[in-house]
C-alpha cells in the first residue's frame, strides 16, 4: 500500500490509497489544516462499485491537526482510501497537509 505525504490545495476529491494497490498496514493518518479557515473533510473507504464506508466526516478548525492513530488498516485489494475536502467559507483554497504512516 502506498503511503506518504499529500498537500491538498484545492477543494475536491483525492485518492490517497488506490484500490488494488500494494497491500500493507496503515498505522496512522495525520490531517493538518494550515489554513486560516475551517476545512470540512470526509475520509472514507470506497469499494470497486463506489459504495462508501466513512471513517470521519468532520470540520477541522484553522491551524489544527487531526491524528487518527487507532490502526487504520484495511484490505486495499477491495477498498481504496478517499478524501473529500471543502472549505468552510467561499474560498476555494484548502491547504491541508496529510501524512500516512
Amino acid at each position: 500500500m502506498e503511503k506518504g505525504l499529500f498537500n491538498i490545495t484545492e477543494a475536491g476529491t483525492t485518492t490517497l490509497i488506490p484500490i488494488y494497490g500494494e497491500s500493507g498496514n496503515v498505522r496512522s493518518i495525520s490531517l493538518a489544516n494550515t489554513s486560516s479557515l475551517e476545512i470540512i473533510v470526509d475520509l472514507f473507504l470506497q469499494d470497486s462499485i463506489g459504495r462508501n464506508t466513512y471513517i470521519i466526516k468532520t470540520a477541522i478548525p484553522s491551524n489544527v491537526t487531526l491524528v487518527l492513530d487507532d490502526d487504520m488498516s484495511f484490505d486495499n485489494s477491495v477498498l481504496g482510501l478517499i478524501l473529500t475536502t471543502t472549505a468552510g467559507s467561499l474560498s476555494a483554497s484548502t491547504p491541508l497537509s496529510i501524512i500516512i504512516k
